[in-house]
């Protein structure tokens, strides 16, 4: 049940922010980031202390999280940062008079989640990753 990746993939490369949170698009490397202007300063701190430790920053964020291990220095950061990742996929449902149809299903799961259910998905292609998001109130008290 591959999914196809068919985006313009700049339309994946974007910064959002609400009260709560930062989002991350998908196709955003470590280095783009560093260079964008709505990227939060500590968030930057962050990357260039932290994150450069385990990885190179001309790398996307999701193929670190694709490779990322559970004792890593990072993947700790990461969950300090209260990481969501927005998964979606495709699951059969049954219409009405029988007829089997397509839906996605869109769900926010936390690192942990994902390494554990969706990364072993997203390897075989099932599984579409959306965005990433931090949780600002978690980057404001975490001491670089």
């Amino acid at each position: 049940m591959g999914i196809q990746n068919n985006f313009d993939q700049d339309d994946f490369k974007y910064v959002l922010q609400d009260t709560n949170c930062v989002y991350f698009g998908r196709e955003l490397t470590y280095a783009e980031m560093m260079d964008r202007e709505d990227v939060p300063f500590k968030y930057k701190a962050v990357l260039s202390v932290h994150i450069a430790r385990d990885t190179d920053l001309n790398i996307k964020m999701a193929e670190h999280l694709m490779t990322i291990s559970d004792s890593a220095f990072s993947y700790r950061i990461y969950e300090q940062l209260k990481l969501t990742v927005r998964v979606c996929y495709k699951v059969p449902k049954k219409g009405l008079g029988g007829k089997i149809k397509e839906k996605w299903i869109h769900k926010s799961c936390s690192l942990r989640q994902f390494c554990r259910e969706y990364r072993p998905l997203a390897a075989k292609g099932d599984v579409v990753i959306e965005d990433f998001s931090i949780s600002k109130l978690a980057l404001m008290v975490l001491s670089i």
